[in-house]
């Protein structure tokens, strides 16, 4: 098994060390499980899985590839929680910032995603990030749809 997700939130988590994250290799094993063979790893960043700032108990590894996003955290006694998104279920983001951390607000046609807890310096990346993968993913899921 690879280690790419761990390497790109340890990555992640050294350059912003203020992101309030824990059992980091725990929760990139979720996500390297249901990663394909031909996926590759664009980027990767963890936080907490809510809308609350003052509960950071959900830690969760969220991952751009090129094919999907996709959210992985291991919970206990061989439990975890995983969700892949497909571009063409993608709508929009929202960045959101307090005095102390950020957060990323992801709207998908079914549902809402909160990731919190994360270095106010962070959040200009994870935009820049997000934009690009959103806006590539969707032209790429465009162009297929008109052949």
């Amino acid at each position: 098994m690879s280690d790419n997700v761990y390497k790109s939130c340890k990555t992640f988590l050294r350059k912003y060390p203020m992101t309030i994250a824990w059992r980091i290799k725990k929760h990139s094993n979720v996500v390297e499980e249901h990663l394909n063979e031909d996926e590759v790893v664009l980027y990767s960043f963890a936080g907490q899985k809510n809308s609350n700032f003052l509960q950071p108990f959900f830690t969760t590894v969220i991952v751009f590839t090129n094919k999907r996003m996709l959210l992985g955290r291991k919970r206990y006694l061989g439990r975890y929680d995983y969700a892949s998104i497909t571009p063409d279920m993608l709508n929009d983001f929202s960045i959101k910032a307090n005095i102390l951390y950020g957060m990323v607000e992801i709207d998908t046609v079914k549902e809402h995603f909160y990731i919190g807890c994360l270095d106010k310096r962070s959040l200009p990346a994870i935009e820049d990030a997000l934009s690009k993968y959103m806006v590539n993913e969707k032209l790429k899921y465009m162009k297929k749809g008109t052949n």
